[in-house]
């Protein structure tokens, strides 16, 4: 018979979802900090493993952005609406084929539209590379990653 002292614990307590999703920011960020090649299991050697488009709001507000990734014709690889709470990162996978061009806005009017050139040190060693972006309240920030 259990004791009367004993905590009481829900079958349904969960972690709370800011807790969870720490956890998922901790662990993305150690992904973009280029680490997991270095766990056993976490790397991949597959060269046809699609690319990743990694989308961060770095501002106080909600936000929509809209990613659109075309190739050197200018057909679309890839293209999602990321809608995303402050503070948040998330990521979907793109396309198999190396990108050209990379475009990103906002309904506020905050765009920026790139090509793709990432200039990675040697031991980011993957290809293609994964496109980062990060919206701030005035700008768009790419960046790559493997």
């Amino acid at each position: 018979m259990p004791s009367e002292n004993a905590p009481v614990v829900d079958r349904d307590d969960r972690p709370s979802r800011r807790r969870f999703l720490a956890m998922a920011g901790a662990a993305a960020s150690a992904s973009t900090a280029g680490c997991t090649g270095v766990l056993p299991g976490s790397g991949s050697d597959d060269i046809d493993e699609p690319n990743e488009v990694i989308v961060e709001n770095a501002t106080a507000a909600e936000a929509e952005i809209a990613v659109h990734v075309t190739d050197a014709d200018g057909e679309t690889l890839f293209g999602y609406v990321f809608a995303l709470g402050p503070e948040r990162l998330t990521s979907r996978d793109g396309s198999e084929v190396t990108p050209a061009r990379i475009r990103a806005f906002t309904p506020d009017g905050v765009s920026h539209a790139w090509e793709y050139d990432p200039d990675l040190p040697i031991e980011f060693d993957c290809e293609p590379k994964d496109i980062g972006l990060t919206l701030r309240d005035d700008a768009i920030e790419p960046w790559y990653v493997c």
